[in-house]
């Protein structure tokens, strides 16, 4: 009798392990399969981080060339519309490349511009490649080709259109030749043409407009399209002073008095969702070293007139320039002097005096005299009876262009030469606390100190010059000529421009922004990615994906939850109904004491 009791008892005991491990299995799967869930729900709904796109912009000056690499998420999420926030990744500027005539090995010739090279084409491969490396090092191996290549020639190469369309071409060629023999990205020609003089200006307001975050900020909150020609006080207007050219660019009030602005000086553009139409203009031939040459083939053609029989008979020509400090001299060949486009009429002047192919200009540092020359170059065409100005005498400028009044409610920003001239200007004066090298606020500094410098660089010796400006052979060539540009940049700020005391008040001269150097190359950058597809990176999990191993996932949990509930009731219902035995061979029912 005892034996049949205690058969059950031996089957209860061997039971129960099995079903405690079925147990821990469920619970596992029940764990697993929620955190699988979870995990799911993350993956899709959780965008992965998108592409980088790069791309390389080559600002060609009429002086230099820099390459810019940019940035910006493939996706264009930090963009609104088509436009993307773009980011300055680093910056190479080229080398200039040495030639040497085989014909005249004594001669060495620096080729540092585009234009520099119509007649040594087969030079510019070595000139763009150790930028181009750079940019191969710098930009990983796999967006190689994804990142296009883009080469925006200024006023430089608009003269030498001018001058030689056809080599002026052969260059452009050679240059995209370059650029498909690279990794990059190069499809069409126009990713390497000659810019205009408003794309020029427009770029550069939007470089700089950008740098100072003035549309993503103001705008992003605020998406209305502004009316053409209104106003916008927030923008500030920019001043960009090259070696050919010059670009003033500013939004401006439509006033119902004001002379229209005629349609080849503003154009409407689409940033950020919103519509702007500044007033632009560059000023071709008036960028700082043309301006240079014009003055000095002035300056030639005025001592051929009055002494034309002592320069006939003499075997040097020495031209007295007031713009140059006493004590040193420049020797210019006539090539140099008239081979630009921007000389032509003082060039055919020339040709009636003499035919002689060089010359020196002796430096005789009068800052009055220097003053008057360049004022006079200023209203040559404003003195010339012959040009007539189709537009009203208030809106007409010293170029016989189309200019608005100037607002008075908004700041402006100096860019390029204008930055290293008075940079070399500002180098004798006192600096004010918090100073920073690459921005210099014009009411910062006396006017007082700022008239004693523009004499004081002209008329000191030269000898006391160098020592005094802190010249060395790297900076001399860009210091030398400080007197001429010096007044040059004040006179074509006040004098062509019309910047009055209050307006300079408003004006900055810089380099870079905290957020990135100032030019052209950002704002066209900025207009290419409406241009360039958005790249999408596809989601961890499809859809389809996602829901079937989401159902699984549920379907699992819901077993295993079922099968914990059933066997957690048959434990209770047996553990509830357990017995034991009396002294007396039978049965009762016992209290559940450890449920």
């Amino acid at each position: 009798m005892e034996q049949k009791i205690q058969q059950p008892q031996q089957k209860k005991i061997t039971k129960r392990p099995i079903i405690n491990f079925c147990q821990g299995v469920a619970v596992t799967l029940f764990l697993l399969a929620t955190a699988l869930i979870i995990c799911l729900i993350i993956a899709y709904c959780t965008s992965r981080k998108p592409l980088t796109s790069y791309a390389i912009v080559f600002d060609a000056g009429s002086s230099h060339t820099e390459m810019f690499v940019y940035h910006w998420p493939a996706d264009k999420s930090e963009g609104l519309g088509t436009t993307s926030t773009v980011n300055e990744y680093f910056v190479c500027p080229l080398s200039s490349v040495t030639y040497i005539d085989p014909e005249k090995p004594t001669e060495i010739t620096k080729l540092k511009a585009i234009s520099d090279f119509e007649q040594h084409v087969n030079l510019l491969a070595a000139y763009f490649r150790p930028c181009l490396e750079k940019a191969m090092s710098r930009i990983p191996s796999d967006r190689h080709k994804f990142s296009p290549v883009f080469l925006g020639a200024t006023a430089g190469m608009r003269l030498s259109l001018l001058h030689n369309a056809t080599r002026a071409k052969n260059v452009l060629e050679s240059i995209r030749e370059v650029f498909s023999n690279s990794p990059f990205q190069f499809v069409v020609n126009r990713q390497v043409r000659i810019l205009t003089g408003m794309e020029e200006a427009i770029d550069g307001w939007i470089t700089t407009n950008i740098l100072l975050e003035k549309f993503t900020k103001l705008h992003a909150k605020n998406k209305r399209k502004r009316s053409q020609n209104e106003f916008d006080s927030n923008m500030v207007g920019v001043l960009d002073l090259g070696g050919a050219s010059t670009q003033v660019t500013f939004t401006h009030l439509n006033d119902i008095d004001d002379e229209p602005i005629p349609p080849d000086f503003t154009t409407n553009i689409t940033l950020f969702d919103t519509v702007y139409s500044p007033y632009a203009h560059s000023y071709l031939c008036w960028g700082k070293n043309e301006a240079l040459k014009r003055y000095r083939a002035r300056l030639l053609n005025a001592a051929l007139n009055t002494g034309r029989n002592y320069f006939t008979t003499s075997k040097n020509l020495h031209i007295r320039d007031p713009c140059l400090a006493n004590g040193t001299n420049d020797t210019v060949t006539v090539n140099s002097l008239f081979r630009s486009p921007c000389t032509a009429n003082e060039k055919q002047r020339y040709l009636i005096y003499t035919n002689k192919t060089s010359f020196k200009f002796i430096g005789s540092g009068n800052a009055t005299q220097c003053r008057q020359a360049i004022l006079n170059l200023f209203d040559a065409k404003r003195n010339d009876l012959t040009v007539n100005c189709t537009y009203k005498q208030d809106y007409c400028t010293f170029d016989d262009t189309f200019q608005p009044k100037l607002p008075e409610d908004i700041k402006f920003i100096a860019l390029s030469g204008y930055y290293y001239v008075f940079n070399n200007l500002a180098h004798g004066m006192k600096k004010p606390d918090g100073f920073t090298a690459e921005r210099y606020h014009y009411r910062d500094f006396p006017q007082e100190e700022i008239d004693r410098r523009l004499i004081n660089v002209c008329e000191t010796d030269y000898s006391t010059f160098y020592t005094q400006e802190s010249m060395t052979p790297s900076n001399e060539p860009h210091k030398r000529s400080l007197c001429f540009d010096a007044w040059y940049m004040w006179l074509l700020l006040t004098y062509a421009i019309g910047f009055t005391e209050s307006d300079l008040k408003r004006l900055t001269f810089a380099n870079t922004f905290p957020t990135g150097k100032v030019g052209w190359t950002l704002g066209y950058m900025i207009n290419q990615t409406n241009y360039i597809p958005a790249e999408f990176r596809e989601k961890a999990l499809t859809k389809n994906s996602f829901i079937g191993l989401l159902s699984g996932s549920l379907v699992l949990i819901l077993i295993t939850f079922l099968f914990l509930l059933l066997t957690c009731y048959l434990c209770l219902k047996k553990r509830s109904a357990r017995t034991t035995k009396n002294k007396d061979g039978y049965t009762e029912a016992t209290e559940q004491a450890n449920v």
